[in-house]
């Protein structure tokens, strides 16, 4: 396949993702009539996530806990472990981490779920019977993602943030109050900002990506293993992406330091 070919399907592929955005966002007022689905998909994106965000977020912090506190001692700067882990945490890993989680999860879930109703004629059937496929399959999702994702991102952050005092002030001897206090030192609320916005961001991309995929799925049940990759594939790559944009866009923050000095 020559190059311009590639472009062209390139092309292709975000012109009719950008339509199927657009098809989702024309469904929007008609969502207080699905409002159980969506607060199925609620429970399904985010309540049953929360197991496997705690899991990822304990270790997690346990390693921000341990790799910092040995890289910070050797400089005497121990004491400014608790800002650090809070930082890294609500600014970049834990709003990265949770969405790649629950891509992994509930992502990948979505886009071999809608690909199997695509591929035995389930959506079809659904147009038959004069239901909106997008409204019905498509919005409740992307707007589960939209509102779990922040909440998770925030957990992932506060396990993570205990995880790490464990470590650094359970087994490495650090001072808890040392820790809290250059913690809540640091931590402003812009590092909120930071881990809501791309929760949220990253909520509506792994949603919209997996239904997508799922939903131009063509062929047999080749297709919803082909669909389940491209899902975590896309999802993954779009996450890290947006996030240099975001961290690009989003205000820096430490007020606190700045009054202090």
């Amino acid at each position: 396949m020559s190059a311009s070919e590639i472009a062209r399907s390139i092309i292709l592929v975000l012109g009719d993702f950008v339509l199927f955005v657009a098809d989702t966002l024309r469904t929007l007022p008609k969502m207080w009539r699905r409002r159980g689905l969506f607060l199925r998909q609620c429970e399904s994106i985010g309540v049953s996530s929360s197991g496997i965000i705690v899991v990822a977020g304990m270790f997690m912090g346990g390693v921000l806990g341990y790799q910092l506190y040995v890289s910070f001692k050797l400089f005497g700067a121990e004491a400014l472990l608790g800002g650090s882990v809070g930082v890294s945490l609500f600014r970049e890993l834990a709003p990265v981490m949770a969405a790649i989680m629950v891509t992994g999860r509930a992502g990948a879930a979505m886009g071999a779920e809608i690909a199997s109703m695509r591929i035995t004629e389930q959506v079809d059937a659904l147009e038959v019977m004069a239901v909106d496929p997008v409204e019905f399959l498509v919005t409740p999702r992307v707007l589960a993602g939209l509102v779990m994702l922040p909440l998770l991102s925030l957990f992932f952050a506060a396990v993570a943030s205990l995880a790490a005092a464990g470590v650094a002030c359970g087994i490495m001897d650090l001072d808890r109050s040392t820790y809290w206090a250059q913690f809540a030192k640091v931590v402003d609320s812009i590092d909120l900002v930071h881990c809501v916005v791309k929760g949220s961001t990253f909520g509506l991309f792994l949603t919209w990506i997996g239904c997508f995929c799922g939903y131009r799925a063509s062929g047999g049940a080749r297709a919803v293993g082909m669909a389940t990759r491209n899902t975590v594939v896309a999802t993954c790559l779009t996450i890290l992406c947006s996030d240099f944009v975001l961290t690009s866009f989003l205000p820096f923050g430490f007020a606190k330091l700045t009054v202090n000095s």
